[in-house]
């Protein structure tokens, strides 16, 4: 019944599915990704600012997540001037491992419509060229009806496409954001600690 609906939108279903399963992969792979590392508001990751913020040292490998990974550049380097270094290297790694996807979505997003509208445009040439050589009344309610149902077919799907790659693009851009933000603070913290602890010592 379904490939039977989706048959009526015509040849140009078949970009958009080809669209619709790659968002979907996306989605799925985003998913796990994020649900793996955690929000930024976790319980793991409040600790973890928490703990920075009493001076004390997190016990974070580099296999911790960005944060971890962060961590240990930072204290791996040498000088101010090499922790910011490490600060903005290590945020547009994981900025571009956060983003994979993005740009799949906005083609999906912007070309969805556009498949979609393709397909009610030829959907309604067809329609006005079989109504134009039909002389029976019946069959050219019957043709109409049909070429009707594939322009719908097509917009919707369009639509539907263009509207869950945007709803994922939203969210995971939200989560990134709010994880190199994190990073930020807990770079800031850790340089902070090294200067109260540079101040004690003096």
């Amino acid at each position: 019944m379904l490939l039977q609906q989706l048959s009526l939108g015509g040849p140009v279903m078949v970009p958009l599915l080809a669209l619709s399963v790659a968002v979907v992969t996306i989605a799925v792979d985003r998913f796990r990704f994020w649900r793996q590392l955690g929000t930024a508001g976790s319980p793991r990751w409040q600790r973890v600012e928490s703990e920075l913020s009493q001076g004390q040292t997190p016990p974070l490998q580099s296999s911790d997540g960005p944060v971890g990974r962060l961590l240990a550049r930072l204290r791996e380097a040498r000088g101010e001037s090499d922790r910011q270094l490490e600060l903005q290297l290590s945020l547009q790694k994981e900025r571009a491992s956060m983003a994979r996807g993005e740009r799949v979505l906005e083609a999906a997003a912007a070309l969805g419509p556009l498949l979609g509208l393709l397909g009610t445009v030829t959907g309604l040439m067809r329609t006005f060229s079989g109504l134009g050589q039909q002389r029976d009344t019946a069959a050219s309610a019957t043709l109409a009806a049909a070429g009707i149902a594939e322009v719908l077919v097509a917009t919707a799907m369009g639509i539907l496409v263009a509207v869950l790659a945007i709803v994922v693009l939203r969210i995971n851009a939200a989560y990134r954001q709010s994880q190199l933000a994190l990073m930020e603070r807990v770079a800031l913290a850790h340089e902070l600690n090294l200067h109260r602890k540079v101040q004690s010592h003096g």
